[in-house]
């Protein structure tokens, strides 16, 4: 039964649901419809794709003499569908490996304000109010995740975070730098779906002991996903890395 299918068409099939990817992408960068729909069409095409790939693999393993054609047809089904397939399995992996969650603070008692953020989002964006069912969550998840304590005054250490962020090419979308604790908000765009992440920084100045001639900012920092319910871990790797950035000279 198997040699009965026509590898190249396998392979133009194969061909076909690749090229659902990223025009499923494509289509919700472009707002043309609601990103979930992109998503089913993932799901759609990696079952489509699994089938072929198996097909696939079992044609393969008995080959016809002389079919070098249909050999050829078969690899590239096997790795038009394999990649997608992979890159599928990772996601899946990375959303199991971190908590379901997407919104991550490093002060559960009083977490970063999004008052810019607050005024742009849209209905079907989740709210800015920090979800206390989070904590435990984020605990255990992200045991280490704190907030930084930098060398230097709050002021010079907010205008410091601007530039970086500037460099990161995050849109800074408010400064308050007139009363302490001084506070910073931006928001970037990740790469494929265009999904917009909202991050708020507070910067407190650490009370020292008397006579001591040291000058240190605690740095508070939260990263939050407009849609979505997990962030597959990125919103903490966001602020760790930020940190990481912020410390350098």
């Amino acid at each position: 039964m198997l040699q009965r299918i026509n590898a190249n068409k396998l392979q133009l099939i194969a061909l076909i649901v690749l090229a659902l990817y990223p025009l499923a992408i494509l289509a919700a960068r472009l707002d043309i419809w609601h990103f979930r729909n992109s998503f089913l069409i993932f799901v759609l095409a990696s079952l489509v794709g699994f089938v072929l790939l198996v097909i696939s693999i079992l044609k393969l393993s008995k080959p016809v003499i002389g079919e070098k054609t249909e050999t050829r047809a078969l690899l590239v089904t096997i790795l038009a569908t394999g990649f997608p397939l992979a890159l599928m399995g990772k996601s899946i992996m990375a959303a199991q490996a971190h908590p379901f969650i997407h919104d991550i603070t490093t002060d559960f008692q009083q977490p970063p304000a999004f008052m810019a953020a607050k005024t742009v989002r849209a209905e079907s964006d989740h709210d800015v109010a920090y979800l206390p069912e989070n904590i435990e969550l984020q605990k255990v998840g992200y045991p280490n995740l704190k907030a930084l304590v930098i060398n230097g005054d709050a002021k010079t250490t907010l205008h410091r975070a601007k530039v970086l962020m500037q460099k990161l090419d995050w849109q800074v979308m408010a400064l308050q730098d007139t009363q302490a604790p001084y506070t910073l908000e931006a928001s970037t765009e990740s790469t494929l779906f265009a999904f917009i992440d909202d991050v708020s920084l507070r910067f407190t100045p650490v009370i020292q002991p008397e006579g001591s001639a040291l000058v240190q900012t605690q740095v508070d920092m939260r990263s939050m996903s407009r849609q979505g319910k997990s962030d597959l871990g990125e919103n903490a790797k966001r602020i760790t890395a930020f940190f990481e950035l912020l410390q350098k000279p």
